[in-house]
């Protein structure tokens, strides 16, 4: 097993290299001239000079890509052209921000869409697989920021039930992230972001252990476990719905991913100051640095979750065991009838 994590490791290095390579190209070909950000052309020759020289910008092509590369490794991310701050500081502010946002409305998304989705397995064609099925599509079809716009206009303008979007009150940023969490206030204001996010992407875990846990179902050993006489509710958890979980795991990695990068829309719509909306104002704003530290760390988070995953196999399904070759899967229960063993993918994205 510690082989086969060695080179996973090794391959998600070379993913993050090339990741970071296709960035720094895409960038550079982007329409506009980036020096206009930072430097007028009113200035003085000399001055502008300078400026082009603290910014690496007068460099040729290939030494900005080995300077660019050398601060990836040493995390020195460089400063922004529009403010002139650490791209660190920047990233580290607007990601706690997202991943705040994103725990909330993933692990909301999760929980009820794996335990709704056991229950409508487990009552299959009832009351409840039948409306749980037609809501959750209706809310995956709609767009999040209609969705947003209706909690807004009803519990937000009509009601007053909640704010109308920011992290905290103005003029009442927390010093630390410890102390925003003991803020009521953001507490207050996180739940219509969180219920927009998560009933978007609900339909996802829901359905998805809906279908597995209706395969599993199905198996000799279910049907094993309730000829011992075991309750209920023990051969639906312990037996079905762990087995079952698998689909899950498998689609939760690359959908929280998604999620993180595609909270633009919410993050905008609740005035929320996270990495979907630094994303979009740096590319508009040619502001390279922030621009490639932001896609980047996306990219080097949805790597890390599929690596996560692969792991994670082991654990939830004692038939799939983690060889130096890949993942080994053995569909006997005693392991002896045959063994299919495939090889994992050295990029996955």
């Amino acid at each position: 097993m510690f082989d086969y994590i060695l080179r996973r490791l090794i391959y998600t290095l070379i993913t993050i290299f090339a990741v970071a390579s296709i960035l720094f190209v895409l960038f550079r070909m982007l329409p506009g001239d980036p020096t206009l950000q930072v430097i007028s052309p009113a200035m003085d020759p000399a001055v502008q000079s300078r400026m082009k020289e603290a910014f690496g910008l007068n460099q040729p092509f290939w030494m900005q890509y080995l300077i660019y590369m050398k601060n990836l490794v040493t995390l020195e991310w460089g400063r922004s052209f529009v403010s002139a701050q650490k791209v660190t500081d920047i990233l580290a502010y607007r990601f706690w921000n997202t991943i705040l946002l994103m725990a909330a409305g993933m692990c909301l998304t999760l929980v009820v869409g794996i335990s709704l989705g056991v229950l409508m397995a487990w009552r299959r064609n009832g009351a409840l697989d039948v409306i749980g099925t037609v809501v959750s599509l209706i809310f995956q079809a709609a767009p999040p920021f209609i969705t947003g716009l209706l909690f807004l206009m009803v519990l937000s303008y009509r009601m007053g039930l909640f704010p109308t979007g920011g992290m905290y009150p103005p003029g009442q940023r927390p010093d630390t992230a410890l102390q925003l969490l003991f803020m009521p206030e953001f507490w207050h204001r996180i739940v219509l972001p969180t219920l927009t996010v998560s009933l978007y992407y609900i339909s996802t875990p829901m359905l998805i252990m809906r279908d597995s846990m209706l395969e599993v179902l199905g198996s000799d050993y279910i049907e094993l476990a309730r000829a011992k006489g075991l309750r209920p509710m023990v051969v639906m958890i312990k037996h079905a719905a762990r087995n079952a979980l698998l689909g899950v795991v498998t689609i939760a990695g690359i959908m929280i991913g998604f999620a993180v990068g595609g909270q633009v829309v919410v993050e905008s719509l609740f005035s929320w100051p996270g990495m979907g909306q630094l994303m979009v104002e740096s590319a508009a704003a040619h502001d390279y640095p922030v621009a490639q530290g932001t896609f980047l760390m996306l990219a080097i988070l949805v790597i890390s979750l599929n690596f996560l995953t692969d792991v994670l196999y082991s654990y939830l399904d004692p038939r799939i065991k983690i060889t130096a070759k890949g993942i080994s899967y053995t569909p006997s229960p005693e392991g002896s009838a045959f063994s299919l063993t495939w090889q994992a993918p050295a990029i996955q994205m």
